[in-house]
């Protein structure tokens, strides 16, 4: 079965390497099909690593992908500003791992962020600068996530509604995966489906009226869904994303709209707690887990500001676990200050000038892209979750979408000098 799904994906990035790019996104779900018991499906447990479908599956993955550029043309690729950091960082990740207090455990780590993390920069970058119409690649991608979103998000309702009561399931994701990525699918899924109902379909050129009024269904349905996974962070993540997209975009919405648009929202909600239960979509919200949760964050928030003070330069990569009680700050900031000491504060200020940057170039550009603006939104919404949960080298979303934008904006600033 791993066989059969490594082999799929793989065909998937040659023959549509933006939808072989949504799915290498998805890898940690995309690996749980093959561990699932379907006869008594364990929502609480989390599957063991995967070599093949977990690490071999997206480096193959990037090569197909790359392979298949070469294919059309001669393969073009423009440093700029954020290769800077990825190299930068690389470098230090490497450096601090000669003196962390488990080097091979340390050097594991730094690989990891080279070929994986490092990697969807790379390979998105790389796609955009040599696509035919990177506009179009874009637009198709999001479109492609919203389907992964749907079937994956279906496919574990189903389970759910199945098998989960009575074991002990309270927080919506697929058997055997952890909610957070499971969560941040739907919520990839929401602003696709935000972003098709906001423009009524003109930005992906959807005409088709009955599809659009599915739309405003489905809309509702995810927001349903990511209120089941009960996670904090993501939610704060969408909210803020299209807070970003509505600020950037000056959209000015319909009154009628929004009166609808709200009404249905609160029926729906009626209706889902009316029928799935008030407790499976908010206990873990309302729950003493919660503080719990809260209280061990603050605890590593304290302990990353300590080691930087007594470690100047660094415990470094994946060396946190030895210093605190939780295994990673669970915060980007204090991991650069906790793990890589002056290097990592370095590293703060130079990811902060590029979120800077990012901005600058929205607002000077207006409303001449909106697809700027989309992979401005769709980088905080990867960025807000980096501030909570998740390690340097699992932050691929937030990589892509830096990969993404770079090359993006390179395409764009070139289209409008030929002009």
């Amino acid at each position: 079965m791993a066989i059969f799904i490594f082999l799929i994906v793989l065909l998937i990035c040659f023959k549509r390497p933006m939808l072989g790019l949504a799915l290498l996104l998805q890898t940690n779900i995309i690996r749980s099909l093959v561990n699932i018991n379907y006869t008594n499906p364990c929502f609480n447990c989390s599957n063991k690593p995967d070599i093949l479908l977990g690490a071999i599956l997206p480096i193959a993955g990037f090569i197909i992908i790359i392979f298949r550029l070469e294919l059309l043309k001669s393969v073009k690729y423009v440093i700029g500003i954020f290769d800077v950091f990825f190299v930068t960082s690389t470098l230090i990740l490497f450096t601090t791992s000669l003196y962390a207090i488990d080097m091979v455990e340390s050097l594991d780590y730094s690989f990891r962020f080279l070929l994986l993390g490092f990697g969807y920069f790379f390979i998105s970058k790389l796609i955009l600068l040599n696509s035919n119409n990177s506009n179009e690649s874009i637009k198709s991608f999001l479109i492609y996530t919203l389907w992964i979103a749907i079937i994956f998000g279906v496919f574990g309702d189903i389970l759910y509604l199945a098998k989960g009561f009575g074991q002990g399931a309270y927080r919506l994701t697929i058997p055997g995966v952890h909610p957070i990525p499971f969560s941040q699918l739907i919520g990839l899924g929401i602003f696709t489906s935000f972003i098709l109902f906001i423009t009524n379909g003109t930005y992906f050129n959807i005409t088709s009226k009955l599809k659009l009024n599915l739309n405003k269904a489905l809309l509702p349905f995810l927001i349903l869904m990511l209120l089941a996974t009960q996670t904090r962070g993501v939610m704060l993540s969408i909210a803020i994303a299209v807070f970003v997209y509505l600020i950037l975009s000056k959209v000015k919405i319909k009154k009628r709209i929004l009166y609808a648009s709200a009404v249905l929202m609160v029926l729906a909600l009626i209706i889902a707690i009316h029928y799935i239960d008030f407790e499976v979509l908010f206990e873990r919200l309302l729950a003493k887990q919660t503080a719990s949760s809260v209280n061990d964050r603050f605890i590593a928030y304290n302990d990353s500001l300590r080691l930087f003070i007594e470690y100047p330069f660094g415990i470094g990569p994946d060396a946190f676990k030895h210093y605190s009680i939780l295994p990673y700050p669970h915060n980007l900031f204090l991991e650069f200050l906790s793990q890589y000491g002056i290097f990592g504060l370095l590293m703060s200020f130079y990811l902060i000038f590029l979120i800077i940057y990012m901005i600058f170039i929205v607002k000077k550009i207006g409303k001449k892209s909106l697809t700027h603006i989309i992979l401005l939104a769709l980088f905080f919404y990867f960025f807000i979750e980096a501030m909570f949960s998740f390690t340097l080298w699992m932050q691929k979303g937030m990589f892509l979408t830096m990969g993404a934008f770079s090359g993006y904006h390179y395409r764009f600033k070139r289209k409008q000098y030929l002009q």
